[in-house]
């Protein structure tokens, strides 16, 4: 009798730790581009979380490359933020807030939201009805980028695509073909507004612009530039995120500014609405981006990826030379120098994608 009770015992203790350990651990899933999590950021935040919350958070990362996937994860439940760029979250093909696929943000639990670039703050592009949906993780251009091995002067204009002794020795997005449209669009003269039209586009003159883009291409890019698709060329069209890599392995590339101007992008994180009943974990939801926009982490990030941080107290803790080349010094650099991508119709959309995929045969 007594070895049953303490068999008895035994087996309630180990029901009760695995549902102690269950209540205390719980999974953060994240779904953004590479680098955006890097193991050393959510080690840190899962450091974090279990100091102030007492939770053993584990924080999952997959990496996307196709914008679709956002879309696909949030809408099934498989992940819970994620980091689109700002042409995304009010798109007539993905609606993320019109449909309430993601959740409007306490700003109260992100203290780190009052330093951002003020163009920034409850920008149009992911806000309503008063509610913020996300915050601006970091931004740049779809640049124009040249390997200075080779090109020993920065190239002045988005036409070095169609010199042709650079047939063949450029790279570019495979995915964000409407970026490769407006760089096509930039360099026949087009004006900023007029950039994002297919009725202004759609001409005999246009798609033989991009006809030849698309025909002496070397080769596309997946989701980011990495190291291995822009070695040993010329130029590319780039983020910039290969560039560290590239310093590695001696190819010194930079981002020219082109006279015509450059179009530019703001990656967001948002949470999805899998956690729209779970009060604690979206909670710990808002930890994450507010810590991914502290100061610390927007250098880290600046620096690995090559980017440029949406906070601007950054600037305290670099040098003069650096926070030049982050644009710290001017406030206004955001507002003033890039064209962002507008939300397109779906009319736009389609007519693109056309348009390039014809360019790409």
């Amino acid at each position: 009798m007594k070895k049953t009770n303490k068999q008895g015992l035994l087996l309630i203790f180990i029901i009760q730790f695995f549902i102690l350990s269950s209540i205390s651990a719980e999974e953060l899933r994240i779904l953004c581009w590479e680098g955006y999590a890097a193991p050393e950021y959510t080690q840190e935040f899962e450091k974090l979380i279990k100091e102030k919350y007492k939770i053993d958070l584990k924080v999952s990362v997959k990496n996307v490359s196709d914008p679709q996937e956002f879309f696909d994860g949030i809408r099934t439940k498989k992940v819970d933020i994620i980091s689109p760029a700002q042409n995304i979250p009010k798109s007539s093909r993905w609606r993320f807030i019109e449909t309430n696929l993601v959740l409007p943000i306490n700003l109260d639990n992100l203290p780190n939201y009052k330093d951002i670039i003020p163009a920034l703050q409850k920008a149009e592009y992911i806000s309503k009805d008063g509610n913020v949906y996300g915050v601006p993780y970091i931004y740049g251009p779809y640049g124009l980028a040249y390997n200075t091995n080779i090109v020993k002067e920065e190239p002045k204009s988005w036409n070095i695509f169609w010199d042709p002794q650079y047939a063949g020795k450029y790279s570019l997005s495979s995915d964000y073909h409407e970026a490769n449209i407006y760089i096509t669009a930039l360099a026949m003269g087009l004006k900023k507004d007029e950039i994002f039209s297919y009725n202004k586009l759609n001409t005999p003159d246009f798609k033989n612009k991009l006809n030849i883009l698309g025909k002496n291409v070397k080769s596309f890019w997946i989701g980011v530039d990495k190291a291995d698709d822009l070695q040993g060329l010329a130029i590319a069209t780039a983020w910039g995120f290969a560039f560290p890599e590239l310093k590695k392995r001696g190819e010194v590339w930079k981002m020219a500014q082109p006279q015509e101007g450059a179009t530019g992008w703001v990656d967001n994180f948002m949470i999805g609405y899998s956690l729209k009943d779970n009060t604690q974990m979206k909670r710990i939801a808002e930890e994450w981006l507010n810590f991914a926009i502290s100061p610390e982490i927007q250098l880290k990030a600046a620096r690995n990826l090559s980017c440029f941080p949406v906070n601007l107290t950054v600037k305290d803790k670099v040098s003069a030379e650096e926070a030049k080349e982050l644009h710290l010094d001017n406030p206004n650099y955001f507002k003033d120098n890039l064209i962002l991508w507008e939300v397109l119709g779906e009319r736009d959309q389609n007519g693109f994608k056309n348009m390039w995929e014809n360019a790409k045969k």
